[in-house]
């Protein structure tokens, strides 16, 4: 009866991870498809340059007070410093994504007919598809190292003036 018990609810909370899952990669599947039409690239791109933009600003125009409040924030809890730096690798990582999807639109649904060389044109397509990831994960990686020299440099520069 116990073992019953314990089974229905694995399998409720098996379920329910199982629809999360499923969830989770249907929206991730929507945002994809959603990068085949131009419009919504431009607009995508737009936004992410944007918001990148705004950090760069924010850090170049207030290195101090973003290093303040990046280790007072600390001081409190480095989750939430690890959460904005995920978000800055995010920003660089997604727009330098974009910019891709702009050069080469079929990156992740490409037409291949039947025909003589379809095995090494998926070949070809699967290692251009795999640089494109490289180059945007190193795209994020750059975003935060050199964000990172900016507020070291600037902020370092007037701390020290003052």
């Amino acid at each position: 009866m116990v073992l019953n018990l314990l089974r229905k609810g694995l399998e409720a909370w098996a379920g329910k991870h199982d629809s999360r899952d499923e969830e989770f990669a249907n929206l991730i599947n929507r945002n994809l498809d959603a990068l085949r039409d131009r419009d919504t690239l431009h607009l995508y791109t737009a936004i992410l340059a944007c918001l990148n933009a705004a950090v760069w600003f924010s850090l170049i125009f207030f290195p101090r007070g973003v290093r303040n409040g990046l280790n007072t924030v600390g001081d409190l809890d480095e989750k939430i410093v690890s959460v904005v730096i995920a978000i800055v690798f995010a920003l660089g990582f997604w727009l330098t994504y974009v910019l891709f999807r702009m050069k080469f639109p079929d990156l992740e649904d490409p037409k291949f007919d039947d025909e003589v060389f379809a095995s090494f044109h998926y070949s070809r397509h699967s290692v251009k598809r795999f640089r494109v990831w490289v180059a945007s994960t190193v795209g994020g990686i750059l975003n935060v190292i050199v964000l990172w020299l900016i507020m070291l440099c600037y902020a370092g520069q007037i701390l020290t003036k003052s």
